[in-house]
């Protein structure tokens, strides 16, 4: 939900406009006085003038709901940590990696294969949600020169534990790293 201090700026604009609009109609209803220069604005104002201000607010007020309804801007946060697994060979045995992050509200698994050239591995992600049983929440295959991500933004598990092994394919993985970003 977005706050009242971001709708600021838009009502002192539209405050503005509908002064400046005011202004000059009480300008011209003025009576009595018909110089030249008050006749040339009024006529200004009653054919091209009006046209100018009406596409003006609809420009203005279609900008401020694309940029109200439009892409936000990315979060920053501070105070998160990162475990790194590096090398780890999943031929020789499956391999558990277990963290804490019951403190923690946005969770990201990044994994890749290191070696060899086209092998994959399997990421399978487990979690116990309030408190329950620990259950596989999600699973990532890792591949050679990219990375593959898993984000979960509200966390609910009070530990994490990744588990990496082969993905069974002809070309098993003997290197593989695995990133966990946790952030609160």
């Amino acid at each position: 939900m977005k706050n009242v201090e971001q709708y600021a700026p838009y009502a002192m604009g539209g405050v503005l406009i509908i002064g400046i609009g005011v202004f000059l109609i009480i300008l011209l209803k003025r009576g009595g006085r018909k110089t030249t220069s008050t006749a040339t604005w009024r006529s200004y104002l009653k054919d091209q003038g009006i046209l100018l201000f009406v596409f003006l607010s609809s420009g203005g007020l279609l900008a401020s709901i694309f940029s109200y309804f439009g892409p936000e801007g990315g979060d920053t946060s501070k105070g998160g940590q990162l475990f790194e697994y590096h090398q780890l060979n999943p031929t020789e045995r499956v391999i558990y990696e277990e963290q804490d992050v019951e403190a923690y509200h946005h969770i990201t698994v990044l994994a890749r294969t290191m070696a060899p050239q086209n092998s994959s591995a399997i990421v399978a992600i487990y979690g116990d949600p309030k408190g329950e049983t620990e259950r596989k929440i999600s699973q990532i295959e890792a591949v050679a020169n990219s990375w593959s991500r898993w984000d979960q933004k509200k966390n609910s598990c009070k530990r994490i534990t990744l588990k990496i092994a082969n993905s069974g394919s002809l070309t098993g993985a003997t290197q593989v790293d695995v990133l966990l970003y946790v952030f609160p």
